[in-house]
């Protein structure tokens, strides 16, 4: 995810920088960069070029900055409003299919501030079948159907949730009150279904990424691929592939726990990784002085994945082993 933080007073750029310096270190984040004042003309900008914004100011002046740009909500980035106290934390714009409603409630966790969201769904403790989508990765189909879906959902009137047997991961809580489960093998894809309506959610292709020292040990590859996956919000099974660098090939913890996990490993060679060349990818010097090359999980699970993938789990380190997340 990439994210901007706006700000105009002195205030709001202590709350940028509090804001920043917490972000930057979680894996989640990609990127994230900072304007302070000339609100409109950077608005005008950066709209369509980030995942999130966060704007730190009066309600007036980003309601205004923003409305010309706001088009849909399937392609609206998240937009967050802090007021210079940050006392609270407001969900304004994309609250589902954006994330702007799980990410109030994780930005208002850090500033110790009051989240604010006012969709329906939520407000009455349900599930948006587009919140479900973002959470897990998944493209919509029959996005003109959300409506139908959501708005039953709000009148307590019967949604049906159709599971294949291998996406009951999602089962929790709050969905089993939002919906009538079905685990049903003869769908293939995630259908919710209401008064006729129907939307349907197609997991997108992850593809996890491994490093590892040598001779590594199964467990610790194992705690990292966990330690990973809880960050994400989704068990390992949720994961399509995984991939490493050639190098690491016979590395037997990482080839255990593909076929604990019961997935593909997909090897991709040295050279390959050598010619790849992509602004998400880090720099680890250590690797560069051993292999030539700037990294190992990121490089490989974006090759993986193929074209028009991008990173949504930056490369992390755990005692050892390495893990980076891609999307297509």
């Amino acid at each position: 995810m990439n994210i901007a933080i706006l700000s105009v007073t002195n205030q709001g750029k202590k709350v940028s920088d509090k804001i920043y310096d917490e972000l930057i270190e979680n894996p989640l984040v990609m990127n994230v960069t900072q304007y302070h004042k000339n609100i409109i003309e950077t608005v005008n900008n950066i709209f369509d070029k980030y995942d999130c914004i966060i704007g730190i100011m009066a309600s007036g002046i980003m309601i205004r900055s923003i409305a010309p740009h706001v088009t849909s909500k399937l392609s609206d980035p998240a937009v967050l409003l802090v007021d210079d106290n940050a006392n609270y934390v407001i969900s304004l714009l994309s609250g589902h299919f954006g994330g702007a409603n799980d990410l109030t409630l994780k930005i208002a966790e850090l500033l110790s501030s009051t989240p604010v969201i006012t969709t329906s769904t939520d407000v009455n403790n349900k599930i948006g079948i587009d919140s479900i989508a973002k959470r897990y990765y998944c493209s919509l189909e029959n996005p003109e159907n959300i409506k139908y879906i959501n708005r039953a959902l709000v009148n307590n009137i019967n949604v049906d949730l159709y599971l294949p047997s291998k996406y009951s991961y999602i089962l929790s809580g709050q969905m089993e009150n939002s919906y009538n489960i079905h685990i049903d093998n003869d769908y293939n894809n995630i259908v919710g279904i209401a008064d006729g309506h129907d939307v349907i959610l197609r997991p997108k292709r992850l593809v996890m990424g491994i490093g590892a020292r040598r001779d590594i040990e199964t467990s610790k590859v194992e705690n990292a691929i966990n330690q990973a996956c809880q960050i994400l919000g989704f068990p390992p099974d949720r994961i399509d592939f995984l991939a490493t660098a050639d190098v690491k090939a016979n590395e037997r913890g990482i080839l255990e726990n593909a076929e604990r996990l019961n997935k593909e490993l997909i090897i991709i060679s040295m050279d390959d990784i050598k010619s790849f060349n992509s602004d998400e990818c880090s720099k680890s010097d250590f690797v560069m002085k051993q292999f030539g090359v700037r990294g190992v999980c990121e490089p490989s699970c974006l090759i993986a994945n193929g074209d028009d993938s991008h990173l949504i789990f930056k490369k992390t380190a755990y005692n050892g082993v390495t893990i980076a997340v891609s999307v297509k």
